[in-house]
């Protein structure tokens, strides 16, 4: 793995140009997304890839559908417990008011943008492996959200102190197992600017990881996500498939980065969300 930016081949949103630009900038509009996610910026570096995979998929959020299936996967969601902090109890360990609404607002766009990539992947999985999709479901009006608010960004490893780089990397490996500890995935890069946040991170989540809780949460959101991906396949548009060197590519992106990357954070960033104390105890 590199010592900075992303683990695996990608075009990062500051070096997109032309159609990967375009593209990119069509994703977080229709998603309602700050920023694209890591599978996104893998599968621009593969020829052809991020073309087809969104013209494949953008139906899916014209149809609507995917978005009551993202709401009920996220929704219902079986947890373990963790304590809510207090906003004392965060300014105590240098994230003042400010602080914690830029990280509860990141938090809530990787909370709203991975269910809905999950269930569009899982989709465009299910077509890749040539499942038969059921029937196209009843297009439904996409829910009205907020305009996206700015997420904190992303730092690079080489950027940070090393202790700030070390604590990176061991919350990285929570909730990993196998191919998914090879892999460094964003939001532990976008909490760097708080070196106090990644330690209760860490403090809340790694006994939830050592118990098995957190990793049986994980098993069922992806478990989840496929059966809900497949459900809306029949959404997605008719754009045949890829040669097979890109679909070949495709498959092998979406069967390491959904799983080991994606749907293992969905429970994550839930239970950070927890974590954090109450919009109303900094008002106080």
């Amino acid at each position: 793995m590199r010592s900075s930016g992303d683990p695996v081949p990608s075009i990062s949103e500051a070096a997109a140009t032309g159609e990967i630009a375009d593209l990119y900038a069509d994703i977080r509009q229709t998603l309602g997304m700050t920023f694209v996610n890591l599978i996104w910026r893998n599968l621009a570096s593969i020829p052809g890839a991020l073309r087809w995979t969104w013209d494949t998929m953008k139906p899916l959020y014209a149809n609507g559908a995917v978005y009551r299936e993202a709401d009920s996967l996220r929704q219902g969601q079986e947890l373990p417990p963790v304590p809510q902090l207090s906003a004392a109890a965060l300014q105590s360990v240098g994230i003042g008011a400010d602080d914690q609404n830029v990280i509860r607002t990141t938090l809530s766009g990787y909370d709203t943008g991975n269910p809905l990539n999950l269930v569009g992947f899982c989709a465009v999985r299910a077509r890749l492996h040539g499942l038969t999709p059921p029937a196209c479901p009843c297009i439904q009006q996409a829910p009205r959200r907020p305009p996206p608010a700015a997420c904190a960004l992303l730092m690079n490893l080489d950027e940070m102190a090393p202790h700030v780089a070390e604590m990176v990397r061991i919350v990285n490996l929570i909730g990993a197992r196998g191919r998914a500890r090879d892999l460094q995935v964003s939001l532990p890069r976008n909490l760097a600017h708080w070196p106090g946040m990644l330690v209760l991170y860490y403090t809340a989540l790694q006994p939830l990881h050592d118990n098995g809780s957190l990793l049986a949460a994980i098993d069922a959101v992806i478990a989840d996500g496929r059966r809900r991906g497949h459900a809306v396949s029949g959404a997605l548009g008719n754009t045949g498939l890829p040669d097979t060197e890109t679909a070949t590519a495709i498959r092998d992106s979406l069967e390491n980065l959904v799983p080991n990357a994606m749907a293992r954070m969905i429970p994550v960033v839930s239970l950070l969300l927890r974590l954090l104390p109450r919009e109303t105890d900094n008002a106080r």
